[in-house]
């Protein structure tokens, strides 16, 4: 079943700090602690090519190759939310994250879930 704890998701937001120092990011947990939401607030990169109109844009991170110039940048950042737990203190599990969801037969299990965002719906991305 999807969990992610307190500690889980500050090893996330510490060791993104530590990545991109040029950005402000932010990272919450669901209520439900079943998921991590990152936000990238604001850089010094352009992201318009792939933002709405409204300054904001859900990153897929399945198709990370649909995002041109930014898709390795944005890989990086899918691997720390990845990875990041293991290295922090209270990770719950020991084989790190994983995803053996299988859509076909309605089965879903994984360590847990994250979303990835540009900008949010109520405050855009700034590029300072």
């Amino acid at each position: 079943m999807a969990y992610i704890n307190a500690k889980d998701v500050q090893a996330i937001r510490n060791e993104l700090k530590v990545a991109f120092p040029k950005f402000k990011i932010g990272v919450r947990k669901s209520a439900g602690s079943r998921s991590v939401s990152v936000t990238i607030k604001q850089g010094p990169t352009d992201f318009s090519d792939i933002m709405r109109n409204d300054g904001y844009a859900q990153i897929n991170q399945y198709w990370l190759g649909n995002y041109g110039d930014h898709q390795s940048f944005f890989a990086k950042v899918v691997e720390v939310i990845k990875t990041a737990p293991m290295r922090g203190e209270g990770f719950h599990k020991n084989s790190g994250w994983y995803d053996n969801s299988n859509s076909m037969i309605d089965y879903f299990d994984t360590a847990y879930y994250f979303d990835l965002n540009v900008g949010d719906w109520n405050k855009p991305y700034a590029q300072v």
